[in-house]
């Protein structure tokens, strides 16, 4: 008799513990939902703040004549038209010619060559911040800013007058950085790609492939320049290297974020 009378309670306190169990499941699948909504929200006006604070703080407000647009969203700004134009002047003052670099693959010293007929895409990867099989676009007329938009809607862009990766001296190669808003939504967007670049670090390998042939870099420095800071066309003594350049502050553009990677 006793146990028949002790079903019930079991019974009950099985139905109580379920009731529990699925009371505090479902809060916490409510809480999931609130905060999968509220965390981007919240990141995306607190980017926005920054974003909005930067443009403030600047000396020289970059004029919203530059604000580009990528789907009707906010993107960067572009002031490089006047820059390109200048680093082509800047180009045309460097001395090429009879420079010799040193090549790993033969252990031997060869002749810079400047190549601006080549007309070939070529890829790079980077795989510590993410970055693989993006375009580069090759000898990029950039000059002309509908030209280089238009390659750099599809990757990256060598610049036309340097020379290419494996042919001695220091490839430039760019694109664009976006403001933090635009690139938590686009992180892998070939077109601001190169936002990627803040978190590289010394050390890291750079891989440029070109013609079947796969090129190893390795990233010697990083730094910030100033938009009138030409000299990082310049070979760098006698080593072959590749010049990685955006944007700084990302998407905004007063400055340069430039990375050095030395060909190993």
């Amino acid at each position: 008799m006793p146990k028949e009378w002790n079903i019930p309670e079991e019974q009950s306190k099985k139905i109580k513990k379920t009731k529990i169990v699925i009371s505090v499941t479902l809060s916490v699948i409510g809480v999931l939902i609130i905060l999968s909504q509220a965390i981007p929200l919240t990141n995306s006006y607190i980017n926005g703040w920054i974003e909005q604070t930067r443009v403030k703080l600047m000396k020289n407000p970059v004029p919203d004549a530059y604000r580009k647009y990528i789907s009707e969203e906010f993107a960067y700004y572009d002031p490089s038209k006047s820059y390109f134009a200048n680093l082509e002047d800047s180009i045309e003052g460097l001395t090429l010619e009879g420079r010799f670099t040193y090549d790993p693959t033969t252990n031997s010293t060869k002749e810079v060559v400047i190549d601006k007929e080549y007309a070939k895409d070529m890829h790079i990867d980077i795989e510590s911040i993410g970055i693989k099989g993006i375009i580069i676009n090759s000898n990029v007329e950039s000059s002309e800013e509908k030209i280089y938009d238009q390659f750099l809607k599809r990757g990256i862009a060598h610049f036309k007058g340097t020379p290419l990766p494996g042919d001695g001296g220091n490839s430039f190669i760019y694109g664009h950085s976006s403001v933090e808003s635009f690139f938590s939504k686009h992180q892998n967007l070939p077109e601001t790609i190169f936002t990627r670049l803040e978190d590289v670090d010394v050390g890291d390998d750079v891989y440029i492939d070109r013609d079947q042939e796969r090129y190893h870099y390795i990233v010697r420095k990083k730094k910030i320049v100033e938009a009138t800071d030409f000299s990082i066309l310049s070979t760098q003594g006698d080593k072959e290297t590749v010049t990685l350049m955006t944007c700084w502050p990302l998407g905004i553009g007063t400055k340069r974020l430039v990375i050095v990677a030395e060909r190993y």
